[in-house]
């Protein structure tokens, strides 16, 4: 008896250590993508702009949603997060809403945060217009 209970010990440790190689080469889990929406004061537009992160590449890519004169931009902040109202960088789209997006690749250890927020602005000048909320996500 003491050997059948001996030789289902064992087989229990191997089948957890079997378990434990089994998720060490499995693929890594994926992020968390964003989109966020800037507000459009132009009746006829839901939306001024959007910002999308794509989480497998770290592809951030900007639209500008409404022919209003204004270009689209999306601020960026990646953790360790800047305070009060900071952020890492912008992405403008100069192009017109009937123009393409502007794609920007970033490279990001996994399970990074970042957060977006997009807005419209003067591109000549860099003046910020207005902004809709910030929505985070993970690389």
């Amino acid at each position: 008896m003491g050997g059948v209970v001996k030789g289902l010990r064992w087989a229990g440790t191997l089948t957890g250590a079997v378990a434990l190689v089994g998720l060490a080469g499995s693929p890594a889990l994926a992020g968390t993508d964003v989109t966020v929406y800037g507000p459009s004061f132009k009746a006829g537009c839901s939306n001024a702009s959007a910002g999308h992160f794509a989480s497998y590449g770290e592809v951030f890519t900007v639209y500008d949603k409404c022919a209003d004169g204004w270009a689209a931009v999306v601020k960026v902040d990646v953790a360790p997060y800047q305070s009060n109202g900071g952020y890492d960088f912008s992405i403008w789209n100069p192009n017109s809403a009937d123009g393409s997006p502007v794609t920007v690749n970033k490279s990001y250890d996994e399970g990074t945060g970042v957060c977006m927020q997009a807005g419209a602005g003067e591109y000549r000048s860099g003046e910020w217009g207005y902004f809709g909320p910030w929505s985070c996500g993970t690389a």
